[in-house]
């Protein structure tokens, strides 16, 4: 399944540099109250924004267009963090992370939900939710063993090329999706 795979990797991405996040705003100039307050922009601007995304009633033949281009706009996000050298700017990155995941997680689960087999529904989204947990991991993983031997912006270029990989393979199957 294309659409989970698409989620899975860029979970895998995200996880890259999650757990480092708090010592790259230290790097960039900034602190721990710059950490907390611009990840807390990424999520609000997310939550606001998802709700108003989900109310616009979008035809099902946007929708997987709507699905990459929020995976790219996360790529893009992602790939600010590699050039940014002042904390201020780190709140203006998160916000269009938040942006590109209101974008893209309301599309992704209306998908997730039509695919999922009724009866079967736990296991299904257990195999989400449980990819996503392993995902996250494995991309931690890598990311505190490789920060040491490369830099940080080598680790936010390497999760935005892995974000964008999501857009591209649901654009390049999105026949799947219908």
């Amino acid at each position: 399944m294309i659409l989970l795979m698409a989620a899975l990797l860029a979970n895998f991405s995200e996880g890259i540099y999650t757990p480092l996040y708090a010592a790259y705003v230290e790097h960039v100039g900034g602190g721990l109250s710059d950490a907390g307050v611009s990840w807390s922009l990424n999520l609000i601007a997310y939550g606001v924004l998802a709700i108003v995304f989900s109310r616009l009633g979008i035809r099902q033949k946007y929708r997987v267009g709507l699905l990459a281009f929020g995976y790219g706009l996360a790529a893009l996000a992602t790939a600010l963090f590699a050039f940014i050298h002042t904390p201020a700017l780190l709140y203006v990155a998160q916000i269009i992370r938040g942006a590109s995941l209101a974008i893209l997680a309301p599309v992704w689960d209306a998908f997730y939900s039509l695919f999922v087999d009724k009866r079967r529904a736990t296991e299904e989204w257990g195999y989400y939710e449980g990819g996503w947990s392993i995902a996250m991991g494995l991309g931690s993983a890598l990311g505190g063993l490789i920060i040491g031997a490369t830099s940080f912006a080598f680790l936010f270029l390497l999760s935005a090329i892995l974000t964008a990989l999501a857009a591209v393979l649901v654009l390049v199957y999105r026949d799947e999706f219908y």
